[in-house]
């Protein structure tokens, strides 16, 4: 009887402690549930934020690419083929681009551009490509021009000028060093990288780097440098009011099927860019402004486009020039702070 009482009294008391704990750790539990957190700079609570990470984990895992050997290509049955750059004789060249992965995935994937490309490829001389990858009736309210007869243009536009610091580097040049060191330093962050191109003699649309970036990739940055006789930083998202030309394009967004939360994200990606590499390199800050452009039409990601400063001023040409490494390190900066790394 009293080895069963003994039995009895340690059954009992496991009971009260399991109960005890299992207590404590629910009202833990609740404790979080309303604990503010911040995200994307915003106030939510935890299990608002759960289930927004849930959300991107998901995206993330839609987009498990499959590459061959290192290669992605576009899939057969994007809504964005029939719009895109074609061989003269009707047919669709290989739309692909590069994959580079980390030892360790962080769980984003970054689609970096090179702007431009090879000038002697025929997409940088044949006009085959739609500006807007829709049909011409659903553009009126836009009050574009750019449609029946004058709807294509080249894939991708020719740049030659030289940097009138060195007199040698073109803007295809300056693009793809400042882009290949990014890929590194992005790389070694824990970040996938894809790429449109990574050497001199490669080319692509416009508008089929942005369909390839929105089936592979969780934003999209794509880097140039400037002429006009003007000097500083400038980088861009999609939106109604286009700064490049002064003219208002309306409805543009929602006839290209950019969400709110789509611009919104692509102008805190160009906010972070414009700010990180002009602190960084001492370019002047010219901001952050919304433009009309093929990248943004045929996008379907947070997208940003950075003029990183103007190649035909003396000062600018020099920093362009002597610190890409400052530019590389300030961008995949900028790219930390819209991931909240």
């Amino acid at each position: 009887m009293k080895r069963n009482n003994m039995y009895s009294l340690l059954f009992a008391s496991v009971l009260v402690i399991s109960a005890t704990a299992s207590i404590s750790a629910s009202a833990g539990m609740a404790k979080r549930k309303v604990k503010p957190v911040t995200r994307y700079n915003t106030t939510e609570t935890a299990a608002a934020t759960q289930a927004s990470t849930q959300s991107e984990e998901k995206n993330t895992k839609e987009k498990n690419i499959v590459a061959d050997n290192g290669v992605y290509h576009l899939s057969e049955n994007s809504k964005y083929r029939p719009y895109l750059w074609k061989n003269a004789d009707g047919s669709a060249p290989d739309y692909k681009a590069y994959v580079f992965e980390p030892k360790a995935f962080n769980g984003h994937t970054v689609f970096v551009d090179p702007g431009h490309g090879d000038n002697n490829a025929p997409e940088a001389n044949q006009k085959r490509e739609k500006y807007y990858p829709v049909d011409d009736s659903l553009l009126k309210s836009m009050n574009t021009s750019m449609v029946g007869s004058k709807a294509y243009g080249v894939g991708v536009e020719a740049r030659d000028s030289k940097n009138v610091y060195d007199k040698t580097e073109t803007e295809p040049e300056f693009s793809l060093k400042v882009a290949l060191k990014l890929k590194d330093l992005l790389i070694n962050k824990g970040y996938r990288v894809v790429m449109s191109r990574t050497d001199f003699n490669q080319n692509i649309s416009n508008g089929a780097r942005s369909a390839i970036a929105g089936e592979t990739s969780d934003i999209m940055v794509s880097i140039h440098s400037n002429t006009g006789k003007n000097s500083g930083t400038l980088s861009f998202y999609p939106g109604d009011n286009d700064y490049i030309s002064g003219d208002t394009y309306p409805g543009y967004t929602s006839i290209m099927g950019l969400t709110k939360s789509n611009i919104e994200l692509s102008k805190k990606l160009a906010t972070n860019m414009e700010n990180n590499i002009t602190m960084t390199t001492g370019l002047k800050n010219k901001g952050t402004h919304s433009a009309v452009i093929r990248i943004f039409s045929y996008s379907s990601i947070p997208t940003c486009l950075v003029e990183v400063g103007f190649a035909d001023n003396a000062d600018d040409a020099k920093i362009l020039s002597t610190k890409k490494d400052a530019i590389a390190t300030s961008m995949a900066n900028a790219i930390d702070q819209y991931f909240n790394k």
